[in-house]
């Protein structure tokens, strides 16, 4: 009998530990996102000032206006930042997205989103959006892309969750793609 209530108590423990260590891995998982964050960030700064240093920039922008049925004009600013690999098989360079933002205007609301890729560029780590609110203000959205799931942050109203937010991004993603590592 004091077997059993020995399994149960171990049993229970261990049950109870779980989640909090969950909660550690996710941590950790968002602190390394936010280095990764502040990493690129630092990168998009030293490519910004790259043409001053002699050495070449490392990004494009696509600029589109279109005209919205309901809504009228719209500027979208699409903005690729990316670094040069060699693909280890083949020996070939290609070009690595690891950041991408984005600012359009839907009628007089603006809107701007950031998406941040892992080293190899293909997995999203990161997601976030700032866009004027219905009532005036200011909605902010997060998405941290970890292991253990999705983490969220949002303040105000999410205009996309974070399953429409990946889809975004693979379909900047696949453009990029398309523009940058094309075969001849």
């Amino acid at each position: 009998m004091t077997r059993y209530y020995i399994t149960f108590i171990v049993l229970l423990m261990t049950l109870t530990t779980l989640p909090s260590l969950a909660q550690e891995m996710s941590k950790a998982e968002m602190a390394g996102i936010r280095a990764a964050y502040s990493a690129a960030k630092e990168q998009i700064d030293l490519n910004s000032h790259a043409q001053e240093q002699n050495v070449p920039r490392s990004d494009m922008e696509i600029v589109s206006h279109y005209d919205v049925p309901g809504c009228g004009p719209t500027e979208e600013v699409i903005h690729y930042y990316f670094t040069l690999g060699e693909d280890p098989v083949l020996g070939t360079p290609y070009y690595k997205l690891y950041f991408i933002s984005t600012s359009y205007n839907v009628a007089a609301r603006k809107f701007y989103q950031e998406f941040l890729f892992d080293e190899e560029g293909s997995d999203l780590q990161f997601f976030f959006q700032s866009n004027d609110a219905q009532d005036g203000g200011t909605d902010e959205t997060r998405y941290y892309y970890g292991k253990n799931g999705v983490h969220k942050s949002i303040q105000g109203t999410a205009e996309l969750d974070e399953v429409f937010a990946a889809r975004r991004a693979d379909e900047l993603k696949t453009a990029f793609t398309h523009l940058m590592n094309r075969d001849y």
